[in-house]
């Protein structure tokens, strides 16, 4: 399976006041509910307030953001197909340009993990509205593993033994962060996250795939888990 990462740069016409979760503007300009969108991007990092306030954003008329588009090839295709100049915010957004990158990860002993915005980890046991606070490999990759090979959280239960057996957890630099979304407190993860890999598994590659391209936990179509893999 192929997994494409599309960054778009957009710019606004004028001033404007956005969350202080921006994801919001690419959600109203890629309509699709196939692939994850980040929020706005700027000198190539994230624009998010950490607060627990709504503290909002002011963005420039005429500078260029950007923000992240990732999902299989052929939902990412989709997806560009239908965007469009779009008024977001009081503001109307100009699609500047477009860069599609193909998502290619070699599979090595170390694996380190940049959580970039706030990850959601969902607890793979159990249908549950509360996060797991932690960095154990089944449960940061638990909704990749299941996106990417199509299983039930019942079929992926009886996977996370047989991942323990191939990858462990290395000393990792975790903190925990708030930020306001759509009027409510979420407590996020951020951090670097670092594994072993004991034994190779073309599963585990194709988790990781989809992980760069769609983020980590739950929410990813809002923005939330978007990580860097060296």
């Amino acid at each position: 399976m192929t997994y494409l990462i599309a960054e778009v740069f957009i710019s606004p016409l004028t001033n404007a006041i956005i969350p202080p979760f921006t994801s919001k503007v690419g959600k109203v300009l890629v309509l699709s509910k196939k692939v994850t969108i980040s929020p706005l991007k700027k000198g190539g990092e994230y624009l998010i307030k950490y607060s627990k306030l709504p503290r909002f954003m002011e963005v420039e008329g005429g500078e260029v953001y950007s923000f992240e588009v990732g999902g299989k090839r052929e939902d990412v295709i989709e997806a560009l197909s239908d965007i469009s100049d779009r008024v977001v915010f009081n503001t109307k957004w100009e699609v500047v340009d477009v860069e599609l990158r193909e998502v290619k990860y070699e599979l090595r002993e170390k694996i380190d993990v940049v959580v970039k915005t706030p990850a959601l980890i969902i607890d793979p046991l159990m249908k549950s509205k509360r996060k797991r606070f932690t960095n154990f490999f089944a449960f940061t990759f638990a909704v990749n593993f299941m996106d990417h090979l199509g299983l039930t959280r019942e079929e992926y239960k009886k996977m996370i033994i047989e991942l323990e057996e191939k990858v462990t957890e290395e000393p990792s630099k975790v903190s925990y962060v708030t930020v306001i979304y759509a009027g409510k407190e979420i407590v996020g993860l951020v951090g670097e996250l670092r594994y072993r890999v004991k034994k190779a598994d073309d599963r585990i590659l194709g988790a990781i795939e989809n992980a760069i391209a769609k983020g980590i936990g739950s929410s990813r179509k809002n923005g939330f888990g978007r990580v860097e893999v060296r």
